[in-house]
């Protein structure tokens, strides 16, 4: 399995070190690095890189600024920091990076950061089953209209997977295909209130009778397995323990 690396990073010595070691971790590859905040933005459209590590302080672009975007085009996407600012750390969590480098740190703590990476692209670490999280509903609109850019499209929301952004979109994955639509996370977690929805993480509405396994992703997410389909959207910490689940399960 090819994992793909983007270096964002101004000081080329760094860029350097950090590629050197995350390509010892095998099937690993860096294919692009940036050494200001314009030129990241570009290589991050272009390359969709599926890791992208992170420094905070640089020019043109911010590396928050850069997580941000990074989030509505791709919000599976493994960010990490590595940066000599320890006073970022909780932004950078609030952009729900999976992990955040103090400089200097010790290589040994860099190449952990891209196994632990690698064990969860290829699913090796342990997840949970899920208990019903849903109770029957007796409302009687099970089908909605979604406005698509030319048309509107008629879903059953029992075959709604999940809700998510893509290319700064709105996304969702439903049994019978992809359908983009115009409308926003934010006013569709309303739509769906009293329904069987969960605002699962900010980047994702995910249907509960779907959630078939639920498997630590970062320090503060997880990744759920759901039925229907091979991605896995994202849920919190926080939501995880206002469902009751998993207490025992953050690292």
């Amino acid at each position: 399995m090819r994992i793909t690396v983007l270096i964002c990073e101004d000081e080329p010595d760094m860029r350097h070190v950090i590629k050197k070691v995350v390509e010892e971790v095998e099937g690993v590859e860096v294919v692009g690095e940036a050494g200001d905040g314009l030129q990241a933005e570009k290589l991050i459209e272009e390359l969709t890189p599926q890791v992208v590590f992170l420094d905070i302080d640089m020019p043109g672009k911010t590396g928050l600024e850069l997580a941000r975007e990074i989030f509505d085009l791709n919000p599976w996407t493994f960010i990490v920091f590595a940066t000599g600012f320890n006073e970022f750390r909780s932004e950078a969590f609030d952009v729900y990076a999976f992990d955040y480098l103090v400089k200097p740190f010790k290589l040994n703590r860099l190449r952990q950061t891209m196994t632990r990476i690698k064990a969860v692209i290829e699913g090796k670490t342990a997840g949970k089953q899920v208990p019903d999280l849903t109770k029957p509903t007796a409302l009687p609109e099970k089908t909605r209209f979604f406005r698509g850019n030319n048309e509107y499209i008629h879903l059953d929301l029992d075959d709604i997977i999940f809700i998510t952004r893509e290319d700064r979109k709105t996304v969702i994955h439903h049994t019978e295909g992809v359908f983009r639509i115009t409308e926003s996370l934010a006013s569709l977690e309303k739509q769906l209130q009293g329904y069987h929805f969960l605002r699962s993480h900010k980047g994702f509405i995910v249907n509960l009778r779907m959630v078939k396994k639920i498997i630590p992703f970062s320090r503060e997410n997880y990744e759920l397995v759901m039925a229907n389909t091979d991605k896995k959207p994202l849920m919190t910490w926080e939501n995880a323990k206002k469902l009751g689940i998993m207490p025992n399960l953050k690292y």
